[in-house]
């Protein structure tokens, strides 16, 4: 038995296969005429059927002129090969746009003749093994994206690893890193590729090491932000002004974080103002010819007038919590006048040597004392809230113990005092 099926003689009847790739990323912008020509061409191409040129621009109602700007566009498309180019009689052939794309026509991609050498360090004889490659950059962009690649970008990539000379291994890696970041764009992706081919990123370990990098300066910003009391990331601008502080000024961390330290003296911690104290920093250093990083140190003079703004700043904090007590608990203001005045009771009676009466003073001082301490305490303020706190209990910031002797918190405050004596002098 067999089986046979009648000619369809009339291949107007039949069917075109047009590729879907051609539908989705040439047809939506190319013109409509431009459209009807290749169609009507691809019609005749799967028949074998010959056509003239004015024959088709009778069928379509266009003019000779537009077919040729249609087939001229179509060939600088790439989806169609005129030969001869130049000629006004030449044949159409339509490539396959799979292979197209995807580089898996015998011909190679085109090596330009007039360098004998790429961006990237490749040679025009190496064309084989680097075509190879992008072909598998291709497949593996794709299964990492999990679509398919479009033309717009294929034709990105290419323009990436041909005219700026990234090595596949960058590319891949940036879509990686734009991946994960969840930046797909074609354009942000080109952009990070371009950015790190100057830098002169060629292997994954080159964009492993740039990575590492990054991560490490970001941290820095975190830091950085977190001395001056903003759990926050940094903005763009700041960031641009902290990289000059390390990678212009020269500053090192330390000296950074130091100039930090002067938001103690500001109420609104913020890096503009380090930015001006590390500035002034920079001129000091300049001017002197010291490294950035070293330490002017201060006088003797400045020491002693940073003691005294310690012991200022300590009494004043002292009066504003004693003032604080007194509104809330009025009867510690009069226990302190009793005090105040049983004190100098007391220093009379010893001159006087009336020792019942100095006991009996004592004796009353310490139950005023008493009854201070549970007034506060009952409050939930602790007993020694009112009392003047030093920055050092040794000297009460004086820079001198008792004994007559430096004190051993001297070191610290000359540190403190170089920044108290720059704040100062940016104040003005």
């Amino acid at each position: 038995m067999s089986f046979t099926r009648e000619k369809i003689r009339d291949f107007y009847l039949l069917a075109t296969d047009v590729e879907n790739i051609f539908i989705n990323e040439y047809m939506p912008a190319a013109p409509g005429d431009f459209v009807k020509v290749y169609l009507y061409g691809l019609l005749y191409s799967q028949n074998d059927a010959p056509m003239s040129y004015d024959q088709m621009a009778r069928q379509l109602s266009m003019s000779r002129k537009r077919i040729d700007e249609a087939w001229d566009y179509w060939a600088s498309m790439g989806v169609v090969e005129k030969s001869p180019e130049d000629s006004g009689d030449y044949d159409i052939k339509f490539r396959q746009m799979r292979a197209l794309m995807y580089g898996k026509e015998e011909k190679p991609l085109e090596v330009s003749s007039n360098r004998d050498e790429r961006a990237d360090g490749r040679r025009a004889g190496d064309t084989g093994l680097y075509d190879q490659s992008l072909k598998e950059l291709l497949v593996q962009i794709e299964k990492l994206k999990g679509t398919g690649l479009s033309s717009a970008e294929i034709k990105e990539i290419f323009s990436l690893t041909e005219d700026d000379g990234a090595s596949p291994e960058v590319v891949f890696a940036a879509c990686e890193y734009c991946f994960e970041k969840g930046k797909t764009g074609i354009n942000y992706i080109a952009k990070v590729v371009r950015e790190w081919t100057k830098e002169g990123l060629k292997t994954r370990d080159d964009v492993k090491d740039r990575l590492s990098a990054l991560d490490q300066r970001l941290g820095t910003y975190k830091r950085i932000l977190r001395t001056l009391g903003l759990n926050r990331g940094a903005t763009e601008a700041e960031k641009e002004m902290i990289d000059s502080w390390l990678d212009e000024m020269k500053f090192n961390l330390d000296k950074v974080l130091e100039a930090c330290t002067r938001a103690s003296f500001i109420s609104s911690p913020n890096l503009r103002y380090v930015n001006r104290v590390l500035l002034n920093w920079f001129e000091e250093a300049r001017i002197s010819g010291r490294n950035v990083n070293s330490s002017a140190g201060v006088t003797q003079a400045v020491l002693s007038k940073y003691y005294a703004y310690l012991r200022e700043k300590a009494e004043e904090e002292a009066q504003a919590r004693r003032a604080e007590v007194y509104k809330k608990i009025p009867r510690i203001r009069e226990v302190d006048e009793d005090l105040l005045e049983l004190g100098q009771n007391i220093s009379r009676a010893v001159l006087s040597g009336d020792s019942l009466k100095l006991n009996e003073m004592k004796r009353l001082m310490k139950l005023l004392e008493e009854e201070r301490a549970v007034l506060l305490t009952e409050n939930n303020y602790r007993e020694d809230y009112t009392d003047v706190k030093y920055a050092c209990d040794k000297c009460g910031d004086t820079g001198m113990t008792e004994d007559g002797n430096r004190c051993s918190c001297t070191k610290e405050r000359m540190g403190e005092a170089e920044l108290w004596q720059s704040s100062t002098s940016l104040k003005k």
